[in-house]
């Protein structure tokens, strides 16, 4: 009797032990990646991602855009795309900051992964600037001639090119409609 009650009280001492030094143990470590924690390396542990991506009439400037109503429009115009990346990757050299984006873009029919058309480096932009960089915001135009009328998705494949590898993806749906036909003059005979 009295050996099981020394092994339970061992037990039950060795696990109180255990529960008392994971919380210190776990505290100390977070204390430590604290302390490591700077601007840079939190920039390095994020990962590239983009604002909601809005199909626009027209983009004039960084928040300044007319959104396409119901994401409709004809084969005959572009598909025009406007976004803002964010944690991406800005260095600073000698003569100021800069940070450099590549896009992809392709277009499928919704929910469908078959490709239709593809454009490799359809966008690539460099910011540069004396002072920190502020917001960016990124727009490029996809042609949709020859496209039948339906549902497609506009996939954005976005890579951060001072961090090769690091790359964001999203898809824009949106709709190809048949043209409007003219009115008929008023004089024409039917």
């Amino acid at each position: 009797m009295r050996v099981s009650v020394a092994v339970i009280s061992c037990i039950f001492y060795s696990a109180l032990d255990l529960v008392s030094l994971q919380p210190r143990s776990a505290q100390a470590q977070q204390d430590s990646s604290i302390a490591k924690e700077t601007p840079e390396t939190r920039a390095e542990t994020a990962s590239l991602e983009m604002s909601k991506a809005v199909a626009a009439r027209s983009i004039d400037g960084y928040e300044q855009y007319e959104i396409l109503p119901d994401a409709k429009l004809t084969a005959e115009e572009k598909l025009q795309v406007y976004y803002r990346p964010r944690n991406y990757t800005t260095v600073q050299e000698r003569d100021g900051y800069r940070a450099h984006f590549t896009q992809d873009g392709q277009i499928r029919r919704l929910g469908e992964k078959t490709v239709l058309r593809r454009k490799k480096n359809i966008l690539d932009y460099e910011a540069k600037s004396q002072e920190p960089l502020g917001p960016i915001f990124l727009r490029n135009s996809f042609s949709l001639k020859g496209l039948p009328p339906g549902a497609y998705e506009y996939d954005i494949i976005l890579r951060d090119e001072l961090k090769p590898g690091l790359l964001a993806t999203q898809s824009l749906p949106f709709r190809i409609i048949p043209p409007a036909l003219p009115e008929p003059a008023a004089g024409d005979a039917k």
